[in-house]
């Protein structure tokens, strides 16, 4: 497969090394958050461009800075493909502006003979896992990573993958689901819709939120990594999940009448 040029530096974050590492530094330290690197199973953060939801991201990644991981695995649904199953890159690396992340292959390729592989088309042009990269280098430092995206609605098979990846993953590995909230609402909508998206997941119920998706109760555009995520996270035994942060767009954007919610989440095993 050979390595995955980055598709959105310069739109999504800085393309300038030095810019974006300072970038990243700032959010992660702006964020207050003390890490917790050994008891975080799996972190859920946004991936709109950096103005937006960078300061929100920061807030999950503090949480693992200095985790010392075999890989990590991020979880994402594609904006532009729709298809059944999964597409799991499976060799090479990502690049980003910060040089390149390798693709953990035998992993990646145990993975895919379970639970099967569409191919790589659907990566190719995507953002929702290659803005989390830039995080992923400057807290963890050179990593394995096993990219995967789904293409259609959550379902139970999405939970069986799920936890399928956990029955492979190593206890210090990371499993990162990347995801905004609802889209386009005004900011008092908005508000309210992601307040009852975040209280379901907390409740660590997938159940809620694929049911509550059907009933325009929960939204998240990446949906269904978020249950193939917490089917995993909750295999894994972790028992602490804790919200850092929330805001929309408005805060940056300045227009309250559409805006997109972002949110930062963690899955802990208990102290």
């Amino acid at each position: 497969m050979g390595t995955r040029h980055a598709a959105v530096a310069g739109q999504f974050y800085p393309a300038r090394a030095a810019a974006l590492r300072e970038t990243v530094e700032t959010y992660v330290k702006e964020s207050g958050v003390d890490a917790a690197p050994e008891r975080t199973l799996g972190i859920l953060v946004p991936h709109a461009g950096y103005v937006y939801s960078g300061p929100t991201a920061g807030h999950a990644f503090a949480r693992v800075r200095g985790k010392k991981v075999q890989r990590v695995v991020l979880l994402g649904r594609s904006h532009r493909y729709q298809f059944e199953g999964v597409s799991i890159y499976t060799s090479g690396a990502f690049e980003t502006p910060l040089g390149a992340l390798t693709i953990d292959e035998a992993f990646a390729r145990e993975l895919a003979a379970r639970i099967g592989n569409t191919g790589l088309e659907p990566h190719l042009p995507e953002h929702g896992l290659e803005v989390e990269l830039p995080f992923l280098q400057v807290v963890l430092g050179e990593v394995a990573i096993v990219p995967v995206l789904f293409g259609s609605d959550p379902g139970h098979w999405h939970v069986k993958a799920g936890e399928t990846l956990a029955e492979m993953m190593a206890p210090e590995d990371l499993v990162l689901v990347s995801t905004d909230l609802s889209h386009y609402l005004n900011e008092d909508a908005a508000n309210a819709l992601d307040e009852g998206t975040l209280r379901t997941l907390l409740a660590k119920d997938w159940h809620a939120m694929v049911e509550g998706e059907r009933q325009g109760a929960c939204s998240m555009c990446g949906m269904t990594a978020v249950v193939a995520g917490m089917a995993c996270a909750l295999k894994r035994g972790a028992e602490d999940w804790r919200m850092w942060d929330y805001r929309t767009s408005a805060q940056a954007s300045g227009d309250f009448s559409r805006v997109v919610g972002y949110g930062a989440v963690t899955m802990e095993r208990a102290a």
